[in-house]
């Protein structure tokens, strides 16, 4: 008798998942660790197998400094921005009054350059400020 689990879309990947069906097949074997049982269910993760990028981000990355970063996403407080696989930071939205203000400055899929303002990797937590380029 097989037992049956879940992986919860937080639990696939350290970075960004938006469409798990993208990612794998029905009926597809893996490797997966069970991270607690409760109330007859059983939650599964994928990504507590691979290293957390957060370690050796707390290792490069220091509060002030200035990170190259692709915006990935939009959501109601900014946009995120990935600075390496696993590792993405909140530019806020009030930086830009608007979310159209905010979407015209920030395109999804390019880069930008970033300063750290917060940093604080146990949490997995960044928050960066665009670096805007002086015009001479």
């Amino acid at each position: 008798e097989g037992l049956e689990g879940l992986v919860h879309i937080s639990e696939i990947d350290w970075g960004l998942v938006e469409d798990p069906r993208a990612m794998f097949k029905v009926g597809e074997k893996m490797d997966v660790k069970i991270i607690e049982i409760k109330d007859g269910k059983i939650s599964l993760s994928i990504k507590t197998l691979k290293e957390n990028p957060w370690v050796s981000a707390g290792k490069k990355y220091k509060k002030d400094a200035t990170v190259s970063g692709v915006i990935i996403k939009y959501n109601q407080y900014g946009a995120l921005a990935s600075v390496e696989e696993g590792v993405a930071g909140l530019v806020h939205i009030s930086e830009f009054g608007t979310t159209d203000a905010l979407k015209q400055a920030l395109e999804l899929g390019k880069s930008y350059q970033f300063k750290i303002n917060i940093f604080e990797p146990k949490e997995q937590r960044m928050t960066l400020s665009l670096i805007v380029e002086e015009k001479k």
